[in-house]
């Protein structure tokens, strides 16, 4: 992909386009010039050997005989015509065949020989001289093969370099171009609409720079008014829940029927779920406005671990599932710098996960090692649910199996607050299996 990319990118294509264009136009040009020269070249040679033809007949005498002696590379041939009669007064050896009987000036091809008739009548006025002298054409055609390669030699040369002056040209145009990318890329790695800088060009680009920061603007302010509505309405919505949430839990002590303690416990469970979301749209709240606070602290992650089994543990009965879990014995310390609540949510997310989407009376493999200089606190469980695409869970809103509770947040909100404590989280899913690794370096 990254060599797709050049290949449709703008830049390339105003150089193909120009170099297309220039190479049509120069190859037209070209051939012009190379027909108009050949034409030249070879009215020259017809003209000059016709000359030769006729000086060669001013010389000849038929009474007393006097034939001129044809020069190195050139043909000869004389004949005299009386009448009906014609007679060969002189022929070069290898002569081409040619018919005598013309009596018209005239230019000829015969194989690779060009030749030329002149005719004139004889100064006793009772015939005709017949001349005609032949040269070779493959100096001429060598002649014009080399124009030829000269020209297509220029055409290539000229093409490649109209080619690369158009890189090189356009690269410069779209400088600003591409400093507008780049900042948009910066804006969406850092998912904030920071405005991108404006190039002072005068032109269609500083217009388009001005546009995007207006829309960018506006990203901006939609954006926070979100985030200050998700903050507002989870404080607004935390407190009466936690309201209802006691009363419920007060009720269910009183002296009540089966029936009514059902009702209740299906009410408790909707709270709590409810509660589950507020915190989640809170907490997303502030990490998309960058507000959450971190306490970090020393934490023993084999104990924090094992108390949070210790309180998970009757949902993990629940689903009839087995925790194996493993320690590294190898390890001098497994102290990490995190925040515990943050970090203790997390875990719980995880596990919560693990139980949710596991298949009953499997194992669950727990286990916190050391590798090198990190600490890896890794969970392992089957699963019959589907994962396409591992990496799409770390998107909020993202159910791999809608059939299950939730909303999508909490392995968002977890890769989140990870990554601001300095840690890592990965999930991967194969053959059955899924698996989650958190990771930190160790203290």
């Amino acid at each position: 992909m990254s060599f797709l990319r050049p290949v449709r990118s703008i830049r390339l294509k105003i150089g193909l386009v120009f170099g297309v264009t220039f190479f049509l136009g120069f190859a037209g040009a070209a051939t012009y010039v190379f027909n108009r020269v050949k034409d030249v070249l070879i009215q020259q040679e017809t003209r000059a050997l016709t000359d030769r033809a006729a000086r060669l007949s001013e010389r000849t005498s038929v009474y007393p005989l006097v034939i001129p002696l044809p020069e190195r590379g050139e043909m000869l041939a004389l004949w005299y015509t009386t009448g009906r009669f014609t007679k060969r007064l002189y022929q070069s050896p290898r002569f081409p065949g040619l018919n005598e009987n013309n009596t018209s000036a005239a230019v000829a091809q015969s194989d690779t020989f060009q030749l030329a008739r002149f005719v004139r009548n004889t100064d006793d006025g009772y015939g005709r001289l017949t001349t005609v002298v032949g040269r070779s054409n493959r100096p001429l055609a060598r002649q014009l093969q080399q124009i030829g390669w000269l020209l297509a030699i220029t055409l290539l040369m000229s093409m490649s370099l109209s080619g690369l002056g158009a890189w090189w040209l356009s690269g410069w145009l779209l400088r600003p171009l591409r400093a507008i990318i780049e900042s948009a890329r910066s804006v969406n790695r850092a998912e904030q609409a920071t405005p991108i800088p404006t190039p002072n060009t005068g032109d269609e680009l500083q217009e388009l720079a001005g546009t995007i920061n207006d829309m960018l603007a506006r990203i901006r302010q939609a954006v926070d008014t979100q985030h200050h509505f998700f903050a507002a309405a989870s404080h607004e919505l935390r407190t009466p829940l936690s309201i209802l949430r006691t009363e419920i839990e007060v009720a269910q002590r009183e002296d009540i029927t089966d029936r009514e303690r059902r009702f209740l416990a299906s009410q408790l469970a909707e709270l709590r779920r409810l509660s589950r979301l507020v915190d989640d749209l809170l907490a997303m709240s502030q990490l998309r406005a960058g507000t959450l606070q971190l306490r970090p602290e020393a934490i023993e992650l084999d104990d924090l671990t094992l108390l949070l089994i210790e309180r998970y543990h009757n949902p993990i009965n629940q689903r009839q599932l087995y925790l194996s879990v493993r320690l590294d014995d190898t390890a001098l310390s497994l102290t990490i710098i995190a925040d515990q609540d943050k970090l203790t949510n997390v875990l719980l997310n995880l596990l919560d996960n693990a139980v949710k989407y596991a298949v009953p009376n499997t194992q669950l493999d727990l286990s916190i090692l050391q590798q090198n200089e990190s600490i890896v606190w890794a969970l392992t469980n089957q699963t019959n649910a589907l994962v396409p695409d591992p990496n799409r869970l770390a998107r909020e809103f993202y159910q791999a199996d809608a059939r299950h509770d939730g909303y999508g947040l909490g392995l968002w909100i977890s890769h989140q607050i990870v990554r601001l404590m300095g840690g890592t989280l990965t999930v991967a899913a194969s053959d059955g299996w899924f698996r989650a690794e958190v990771c930190f370096e160790r203290q």
